[in-house]
């Protein structure tokens, strides 16, 4: 949702350089730019394993491979993601079971887990929408008490915290999404997997790279188990690295835009999403509901003014998954879906942007 050109030039020299020194040793793939960079971001997170992959939906169909779930498991989550987060779910054979959000924060309501933990119940996959932190404490005490898997879909909350730490080092797998436009991203594909658990980081990384646990210097080289082709390039990785450095900085800004949205757009007709108090969004978007949503959105988006809306369908309503799941409502997610603008909250933001969306907005409520 931002200038992609302007975000290159930001930092242009340092990417150049970093680049031309990637070719010129001709390591294009597994270089020590990628170790070093995941080894500096899960000190960023604070998690004790850390591997690239080549995006966040890899990521989360490797971890979901990782803890060995598979047909007649079932997978707790929201159905207002991007699909990637329902589809791994599906490539590894397990049924999804799709829960109501709360309607304050548009996260998971960890209030409804336990009365749809089944038998067959065996991860619980929350997703930090938009930024914001779910309440991955209560959450977790959910999963301990029926002996369940956590895999936290990260991938639009890169530098947000939980209770003063960073997340990431919460779950039993943490997916990240370094795509072009997310708040730490690299110059193509990508995606981060973090964990504090050595076996199945070992498993991870074996998935990661055809079921190889280790690169090949002799060949044949042995596959342990079924994986992919799911590395990060090295220059993706080296730029994520740079970046990496400016991100508490990109955050930093996000937020001040996401204070001044609040200060603007202070009307009993506008909802914002609410965060809480023990938690900082990373405001990959500043979300919003509206009562005449698709008026506004129209107009906006008839004016050139760089909005979206929120992942819709909802995923039991993409054209997949309503062939086998007619039945379901889910009301505050429905709501919720049909009410949210998201409006740009990046870094490069100016206030005379914000202030003119903001004001074209409340002409329009």
């Amino acid at each position: 949702m931002y200038d992609l050109i302007k975000h290159y030039n930001s930092n242009k020299k340092e990417i150049n350089k970093t680049i031309e020194k990637i070719l010129s040793k001709g390591v294009l793939e597994m270089g020590d730019e990628v170790y070093k960079f995941e080894d500096n971001f899960k000190k960023y997170c604070g998690a004790k394993y850390c591997l690239t992959v080549s995006s966040g939906s890899m990521g989360l169909l490797l971890a979901l491979r990782a803890l060995d779930i598979k047909g007649n498991d079932q997978v707790i989550t929201v159905a207002n993601s991007d699909i990637p987060t329902s589809h791994a779910i599906t490539l590894v054979g397990a049924d999804i079971k799709w829960i109501d959000v709360n309607e304050k924060t548009f996260n998971l309501n960890e209030n409804l887990l336990e009365k749809n933990i089944s038998k067959k119940t065996k991860v619980i996959l929350p997703v930090h929408l938009f930024g914001n932190p779910a309440n991955i404490e209560k959450i977790r005490l959910s999963s301990q008490k029926y002996n369940l898997k956590i895999v936290e879909d990260a991938c639009l909350a890169t530098g947000a915290e939980f209770e003063n730490k960073k997340i990431g080092s919460f779950a039993d797998i943490t997916v990240f999404s370094t795509n072009p436009g997310k708040i730490l991203d690299g110059i193509g594909p990508g995606g981060i997997v973090t964990t504090n658990n050595k076996v199945l980081f070992e498993t991870l990384k074996k998935l990661r790279d055809y079921g190889r646990s280790s690169r090949p210097s002799k060949w044949p080289v042995k596959s342990e188990l079924v994986g992919y082709n799911a590395k990060m390039s090295t220059i993706n990785a080296a730029v994520l690295d740079l970046r990496l450095k400016y991100l508490e900085e990109y955050i930093a800004k996000r937020n001040q835009n996401a204070k001044l949205y609040q200060n603007i757009l202070d009307s009993k007709k506008i909802k914002f999403q609410f965060v809480l108090p023990n938690c900082k969004s990373s405001w990959r978007n500043f979300s919003i509901r509206v009562k005449n949503r698709n008026k506004i959105y129209s107009q906006l988006y008839d004016k050139k003014i760089r909005i979206a809306l929120g992942y819709l369908p909802i995923n039991y309503k993409d054209a997949y998954y309503r062939k086998f799941n007619k039945n379901i409502r889910l009301r505050v997610t429905e709501k919720i879906s049909s009410e949210i603008i998201n409006l740009p909250c990046h870094q490069y933001m100016t206030e005379k942007e914000i202030v003119k969306i903001s004001k074209k907005i409340l002409a329009l409520i």
